[in-house]
């Protein structure tokens, strides 16, 4: 209508002058303009209904990923758990401290596709300080954010199935344990994520798997430590596209090295 009055003002005449003069002419001007406001409307519609279920396909792989990592780390924790409490009541309780902290992180965060990375961190050292009371002095771990980076948000859980993988593959199937390191580090407007571990390596199958397929086409059969990592790479793709990537790789001295690299933006929201 704005734009039908300023013509009608650059031209000197009325649109409206149609209906007496031409009425055919005037209902065509009417039905062409509220078939083109009827289409606009019905693609910003199905785009944004397109971006709501990728949203909750996002969330939806989050939570079955969840559901497949967790019970791991839960069974051994509250089997150590029994175990501490008829001979070390000191390390049981803050065994049981440091799994509620860790709970209770969990749930905030599985409630929210994306989070600060100060948080993802604080969740890794609640597990990580977890893993130490139940491996002792088998593990060994480092985290390292820069204050600059804390409240860059980043995928909730990414980081803590790399993490999972380094210990349940990479340290204890080692007598003498070994060592994590979790890094994060801005790279021009990239923000690169690193977990590195000194365990057994991962195996050629593992290997090949995870930077080949996604989880669709892993085989059950095929190891859990690629299923874990087709995983984050999917979820990766879902949020950035092609603005993100993982890329695994075997340490020279004994290991497995995993770095996420995402956009870092202004805001840190993905597109």
């Amino acid at each position: 209508m704005l734009g039908t009055l300023v013509g009608d003002a650059y031209a000197g005449r009325s649109t409206w002058d149609l209906w007496v003069h031409n009425r055919s002419r005037f209902m065509g001007f009417v039905t062409s303009t509220l078939a083109i406001s009827a289409g606009f409307i019905a693609y910003f519609y199905q785009r944004t209904k397109a971006q709501m279920l990728a949203s909750q396909v996002t969330q939806s792989q989050l939570m079955l990923l969840q559901s497949q990592l967790e019970p791991h780390m839960l069974f051994n924790t509250l089997a150590h758990l029994r175990a501490l409490i008829g001979h070390d009541t000191a390390r049981a309780l803050a065994m049981l401290d440091l799994l509620n902290d860790y709970l209770r992180t969990s749930l905030q965060a599985s409630r929210q596709p994306l989070h600060p990375l100060a948080d993802e961190f604080s969740r890794l050292r609640d597990y990580l300080d977890l893993m130490a009371i139940r491996m002792e002095a088998r593990l060994v771990f480092a985290l390292q954010l820069p204050p600059a980076l804390a409240a860059t948000p980043v995928p909730s859980f990414i980081l803590q199935p790399l993490v999972e993988n380094a210990i349940r593959h990479g340290l204890e199937p080692q007598v003498a344990g070994g060592r994590i390191e979790v890094i994060a580090q801005a790279q021009g407007d990239q923000l690169a994520l690193t977990v590195r571990d000194s365990g057994c390596g991962i195996s050629d199958q593992a290997l090949a798997q995870a930077v080949a397929d996604t989880p669709e086409h892993t085989s059950p059969a095929l190891p859990q430590r690629a299923w874990g990592l087709a995983h984050v790479r999917e979820r990766l793709q879902t949020l950035y596209a092609h603005a993100a990537q993982m890329q695994v790789r075997r340490v020279p001295t004994g290991g497995t090295e995993i770095v996420l690299t995402l956009p870092l933006r202004a805001a840190g929201w993905p597109a």
